[in-house]
């Protein structure tokens, strides 16, 4: 899904304005009635049901507001409230005339202005409407707009955003000093990066993105940095395994992990890397692990440097989890950089002997894939200031590393060039070692298999947090996923997604 920053959406409002002369009452319009359909089909099911309230800033989202109390009155709706938080000198033309409007509709309209802190005029609401603030806030909320969200807050009752919840920073998904929390979202034109990420979710509630008319021509233009990775595509690129297949048809991983006291990150890995359907994986290290795999025996084992172990070369290649920081480690990934190996994932250790033998730039067609932790020790950023601009770090570490990478946590990040990927599943029950070296084996196992580095690493990244989603959903405690469990979980979610074999 296109996703588009605030700059970006500002753009496309101004380019439908100027070029293909939408102008700002046309486009205020649509988004209004647009809002007010899905709300009332949403919320409103029956007439009378209940109060409605509208909050309504001073800047465009107040407008769009203004539009959604007139064509929710026009449906029927009778019980309606407009709350005017705008000084009077502040509002535009075009705001006054949609206020004029709804003034001739008879619709009740309260003066918040002077009044920001009384509670009670929320208390007797079902549906409370938020067009308070738009993509355009640039500073923090401070009174008295901040006693108004504070109020909508503690209002019990629905609450739906216009475009974003007000506060809300778009981009990064920070709450700027404080920010409204809805039930439900109603985007215009394309969802917002600060969404997926940091403190966004919890804020936005179930997302609808509603189209306005913006022409696609523009959205095509304008908004090309940001993207949403969800069920959709994780369907499109999850490869099918034809019954005319054999296992060379389906690639070979090497998976070069593990140690003495860290085989279980080699194992977990490799075990991945078979359930999301690799022909072949090998688990390799710098000391034969053939007596911890007896539990496995479809694993191949063998030691890196040992004599016709290259000899056919493998489809793709995963280094490090568990294998440890050290000179040889430095040598397997100078090697595979010597040879041009095309389709490599680096995780763990690999990252860290990259950062501390100086090992940057990687081929642009490798992946790597940090945690906040070593996404710091590579830009020498401190691991919060990158949790709270998810998207800027891992453009930057892409452009210092020259390669892929997966930014990993809630919500994962991909970025490659100057352009990033949010994906859109997993949560906390991730939090535990062991789950990264299963992602690891499942990007290893989809690139083995011939998926390029960004469909191969969303797709297993998508597939590895749907696992968790569904965990939590079928009744299990969060804190209860082991990541053994989730090669186990791994062959269900793939039927429903893959939709089985072709004949």
């Amino acid at each position: 899904m296109r996703i588009a920053t605030c700059d970006q959406c500002q753009s496309i409002d101004q380019s439908s304005q100027e070029e293909f002369l939408l102008s700002a009452e046309i486009l205020m319009e649509s988004a209004g009635t647009s809002a007010a359909r899905e709300i009332d089909q949403s919320f409103l099911p029956e007439l009378t049901r209940g109060s409605v309230g509208i909050v309504c800033g001073p800047g465009n989202n107040g407008g769009d507001g203004l539009v959604v109390a007139r064509h929710l009155h026009s449906m029927g709706h009778r019980d309606l409230q407009v709350f005017l938080m705008a000084e009077p000198d502040s509002q535009s033309e075009l705001y006054q005339k949609q206020l004029q409007r709804i003034s001739k509709q008879g619709i009740r309209i309260i003066d918040l202005w002077n009044q920001p802190e009384d509670t009670s005029l929320f208390k007797n609401l079902e549906l409370l409407v938020d067009g308070l603030f738009g993509i355009g806030l640039s500073r923090d909320i401070e009174a008295p707009y901040s006693q108004v969200v504070e109020a909508m807050n503690s209002a019990r009752c629905s609450k739906v955003s216009l475009d974003i919840p007000s506060g809300l920073d778009g981009d990064r998904g920070a709450v700027r000093g404080i920010a409204f929390s809805a039930d439900q979202t109603l985007s215009f034109g394309l969802a917002k990066p600060g969404f997926f990420v940091s403190q966004g979710p919890s804020h936005v509630g179930r997302l609808r993105v509603l189209s306005i008319g913006f022409p696609f021509e523009l959205l095509r233009k304008l908004a090309t940095s940001h993207f949403a990775f969800g069920e959709k595509l994780a369907k499109r690129y999850l490869p099918k395994r034809p019954n005319s297949g054999n296992k060379s048809s389906f690639g070979h991983l090497m998976i070069i992990a593990g140690s003495p006291g860290t085989w279980g990150a080699g194992l977990l890995g490799a075990t991945a890397a078979y359930r999301i359907g690799s022909g072949y994986v090998s688990l390799v290290s710098f000391e034969d692990p053939q007596k911890v795999v007896n539990d496995q025996p479809e694993i191949m084992t063998g030691v890196w440097g040992a004599e016709g172990l290259l000899k056919k070369m493998p489809s793709a290649f995963a280094v490090g989890p568990g294998l440890g920081v050290s000179e040889k480690t430095k040598d397997v990934i100078e090697y595979l950089k010597s040879i041009t190996a095309e389709s490599v994932v680096i995780d763990a250790d690999g990252i860290t002997t990259c950062v501390q033998y100086d090992l940057f730039p990687l081929p642009k067609s490798w992946v790597i894939t940090p945690h906040a932790g070593e996404l710091s020790r590579i830009l020498d950023v401190e691991s919060t200031v990158i949790e709270q601009d998810r998207y800027r770090y891992a453009l930057k570490a892409a452009e210092v590393t020259g390669c892929h990478v997966l930014l990993k946590g809630f919500r994962s990040v991909l970025a490659y060039e100057d352009r990033c990927m949010v994906i859109v599943a997993g949560n906390s029950a991730l939090a535990k070692a062991g789950s990264g070296d299963v992602l690891t084996g499942m990007i290893g196992g989809l690139l083995a298999q011939g998926l390029p580095a960004v469909q191969g690493t969303a797709t297993a990244c998508y597939l590895h947090g749907r696992m968790a989603d569904e965990w939590i959903r079928s009744g299990k405690h969060k804190s209860s996923l082991m990541p053994s469990d989730l090669s186990q979980h791994l062959p269900s979610i793939m039927e429903r997604l893959g939709g089985g074999a072709l004949f």
